[in-house]
This record gives structure tokens, sequence and C-alpha cells, in this order.
């Protein structure tokens, strides 16, 4: 369907018919109908859902239910983001009292500003909905502003009455797994999905990350095999078989999957990206530069760009240009001020604090960081906490790793106050990586050693616990542990300093954890 998805300019109900026809999709506009089934269209494809069987959609414009429908199809069925979005800003102009639209919209929102606005919006015309829409409306709005016992509350509320609808159930499945790291919950619920309808296709996506992302990588190609098999003319499935053979370290094979998503539309941008990323991992910096500036070109949202920017920065730091790096982190930093986007600021500011090495800076890098969080801006309460958190985390490892245990100390304290009441993984994971590094720099590496394994997925956590484990004589644990985080391959700062660093030290010294290496 390529250059079918460019569809701002044409009329929302024509569009609508058009696609969704190609997935099989009615678009006959039907009352209290959220969702039609993502099934891969074939004469076997399962019958459209009931409406009974889907969350109600309450909205007195057609254009606005269609235009919801599609911002459905396109950001969660078809992974076209820039598009879904602005399907869902199409929904909210088309009824601006259309309260399931506003939360759609701020949920899946990049910039904070928009996030905060349609979320207050979401939360002014809940009252007008269905009370089962108001349960999904409270899920969505919960999880952005922090409220997450009451998020999750009503999500298994509308998981038990609404067991059919899949689209529900596969996006319960994907914030388990992608945003909450509950893995084993997420798996369970999209193998549920699956075993119902084979043949769904988001289901089938998103489980395959959910193992990559749990560290079973291995178990994912059978599923992308099937994914594609199911969507041969759309970019996606390759995209993510691109990005899962990236997990696995074939890089080759991960070029040729998003070469191929974008032979099937140029225009598809995650590949793009893949592309750089790809080749940044592979130690080929100067294209991917070339590549992430491609990808850059590709996308309107602001916040997106930013994301691709740092990116392009800190291939600086992969190819040791560590003054040229911060130089152009600096640059960014001072961009993203200027855009209002905060998230991605602090975020500058703790990439340049994990790579500099000098421990007194790094801890002013990372002071910068959260004065960004203090400032008066757009930022979710939900996003905020878990950013602060991720800070807090970073400073107490960084301060144990340089042995400045009052420092490791002081950033453990406040963790351990937000994690009695936070239900974030990020939140949680991050405390107990914290308390690890707090414990390690008092010299209690016993103690240290199971906080830290708590956030087993962290670069720089492992990099720790490979630390902790040798000075507790654990040498066979150590020497794992390093193996583990130099198998790690995606796009994270934490996964360019700490992997990069454990990959060079099992080339030089195979055994050197074994041997007190890595501190």
């Amino acid at each position: 369907m390529r250059g079918n998805v460019k569809t701002r300019t044409a009329s929302p109900l024509m569009a609508v018919a058009f696609l969704l026809a190609g997935f099989g999709i009615s678009a006959q506009a039907q009352d209290n109908s959220a969702s039609a089934p993502a099934s891969a269209p074939a004469p076997a494809a399962a019958e459209a859902a009931k409406p009974s069987d889907t969350v109600p959609v309450t909205t007195n414009s057609a254009i606005a239910r269609q235009a919801y429908e599609m911002g459905m199809v396109q950001r969660e069925d078809r992974l076209f983001v820039d598009e879904g979005l602005e399907f869902f800003r199409q929904a909210v102009k088309a009824d601006p009292q259309f309260a399931l639209g506003h939360a759609a919209l701020g949920y899946f929102a990049i910039d904070p500003k928009e996030a905060k606005r349609e979320t207050a919006l979401a939360a002014k015309y809940q009252s007008t909905a269905t009370p089962d829409e108001q349960l999904l409306i409270t899920f969505f709005n919960g999880t952005k502003n922090g409220d997450l016992v009451a998020a999750i509350s009503a999500m298994n509320d509308l998981v038990a009455k609404y067991p059919n609808d899949k689209r529900l159930v596969n996006l319960y499945g994907e914030w388990l797994c992608s945003v909450q790291g509950a893995f084993e919950p997420g798996e369970a619920v999209l193998q549920r999905e699956l075993k119902a309808d084979p043949r769904y296709f988001p289901a089938l996506n998103n489980l395959a990350y959910c193992y990559a992302l749990s560290g079973q990588a291995k178990l994912s190609p059978p599923l992308m095999e099937r994914y594609v098999a199911l969507l041969p003319n759309e970019p996606n499935p390759q995209d993510s078989y691109g990005e899962i053979m990236r997990y696995l370290g074939d890089y080759h094979a991960a070029l040729d999957h998003y070469q191929k998503a974008l032979a099937i539309n140029p225009n598809f941008n995650p590949s793009q990206v893949g592309v750089a990323s790809t080749y940044a991992l592979m130690g080929e910096e100067d294209e991917a530069r070339d590549q992430y500036l491609v990808a850059i070109n590709g996308t309107k949202e602001s916040g997106t760009k930013m994301n691709y920017r740092i990116l392009w920065a800190m291939t600086y730091y992969r190819e040791s240009s560590d003054k040229r790096a911060r130089q152009e982190m600096l640059k960014l930093a001072a961009q993203a001020h200027a855009e209002g986007l905060p998230a991605q600021e602090a975020e500058i500011h703790r990439t340049m604090a994990i790579f500099n090495d000098d421990p007194a800076s790094a801890l002013r890098d990372l002071d910068a960081a959260n004065a960004v969080l203090l400032e008066t801006h757009h930022m979710m309460s939900g996003d905020r906490d878990n950013e602060l958190a991720t800070i807090l985390q970073t400073r107490a490892l960084i301060a144990a790793g340089a042995g400045k245990t009052a420092a490791a100390e002081a950033a453990a304290k406040p963790l351990a106050t937000m994690a009695k009441t936070s239900r974030s993984a990020t939140v949680q994971k991050a405390y107990h990586s914290a308390n690890g590094a707090a414990l390690y720099a008092k010299g209690d590496y016993a103690g240290a050693i199971p906080e830290l394994q708590e956030d087993s997925l962290n670069p720089l956590t492992l990099r720790l616990l490979v630390q902790a484990q040798t000075k507790a004589g654990q040498a066979a644990d150590a020497q794992k542990t390093l193996e583990t985080l130099a198998s790690i391959n995606d796009e994270r700062a934490e996964t360019a300093f700490a992997a990069t660093e454990a990959r060079a030290t099992l080339k030089t010294t195979p055994s050197a954890a074994a041997h007190g290496g890595g501190n």
C-alpha cells in the first residue's frame, strides 16, 4: 500500500474506507463498535467482532468515529506512528468533546504539551462517555499521570468483560511488555490472544517483542516468519524482523529485513532508523550518521526528530570522539529546551553523564538533568517520575563505581520513598538497582548482588553486578553476567557504553571477570 498512508489532505471517510478494505475490515460506522479485528486479510480471516464484543465508542460524529478507528489501524495495527497521530487529531477536531479520542491521542502523543492537553480534555469529557469507555479512558490517562493502580484495575475489568476485543487485549499485552516490563503477564495475555486467533498479527508482533525485551529473543524469529507471511506487502513485519535480528546480533540479517521494509514503502521511517542504528552498532558511524539524517528529515514530529538527533550525536561517543559528542549533545540540550521537550533534554544530560569519565563532572551532568525536571513544563507526572527515577539510578551507579558512598546512598534514598507508593516498573527496578549500588559502595557485595539482579536488563546495572560478583568471589557468575551484558544489542546509551566495554573486555581477556576484570 505504498503511498496510501499519506492521507492528511484526503477525506477521512474516503481514506478509512480505502485502507480498511485492504485489511478486510468494513468501514461502515457502527454505534458502540470500537474496533474491528486486525487478523490478516485472507479468505479464512476471522469475522468482524460483534458490537457487544468490543468496548463502545461514543461520538456524535461519523467522521470522528472513523478517524478514531483509522488512528488505531495506523498506530496499533500497521505501526505508522505519525499517520496514526494525525487521524486521532482529525477525530477530536471533528468532535471536540470526543472523550475517548482525546484519551487515545494523549496516550500515544509524543509531544508532551499535546499529551498533557489531551489527557486533560479526556478527563473533562469523561462523564459523557459510556461506563466502559470511562474505564478505558482511566487506563489511558492513568498510565500517563502515574495513577497505575487505577489504570491496571480499569484494564483488568475491561479485559474480563470484553475478552473477545482483540485490539483491547493486544493493547494491554503491549503495555505490560513494552512499558511496564511485566513480561510474564504480558506474554500470557498475548499467548491467549493468539490461541484464540493465530492470525491476529498485532499480537504476533507484540509477543515477539515481549520475548526479545525479556532476553528471550531466540523465541522471536518463528513469530516473525508468521507475521511476514500474513502481511507480505506491509513494511512493519520486515521492520520488526530486522529489529529482532539486531537484538540477536545478526546485523547483516537485520539490514536485509530493514531494506525489504523500505522496498515495500520507502517512507516507512522506523526502518530508516533501524538501518542507521544497525550501522551504529556495527561501528560504521559515518554511514550511521548519514542514515540518521535521512530519518530525521522523514518525520515531522518534533519529539521523534529530537530522539533521532540524540542517536545521531551518540555516534560520536561510539567512535570515542567524546569532545565532539559532548559539543553536539550540548547543542541538542539547548534545542530541546527551546522546543519544550523536557524528557529529551534530561536524557541528553544523563547520556553525557554516562560517557563522562570524570565522576564528579558526571554527577554535575546529572544535576543538570534533574534541574530540567524541576522547571515548569508540560511533562506528565508519570513520565516525570520515571525520568527522575532513571536519573537517580544512574547517579547511584556512577557514584558507587567511583567509590562515592555518600552520593550513592543519597541517590537511593528518594527512590526508596518513591518505590513505596509507585507501581511503575521503571521506579521499582531503579530503586533496587540504586539500593544495590549503595550496598556495593559500602562494601556489602553479597547484599548488593540480589538487589542488582532485580534490574537484570539494564547494562549499567549489569556492569556493576559483574564487579560485585567478582569482589564476592563468584567468578563463574561474574563471567556469565559479563557475557550477558556483551550480548545486548539495542540503541540505549547504557548499551553503547557498557555493552561495548564488555565486548572489548571479552575480546582481549575472555575470562576477565573470573580474574577480577571489569573493575
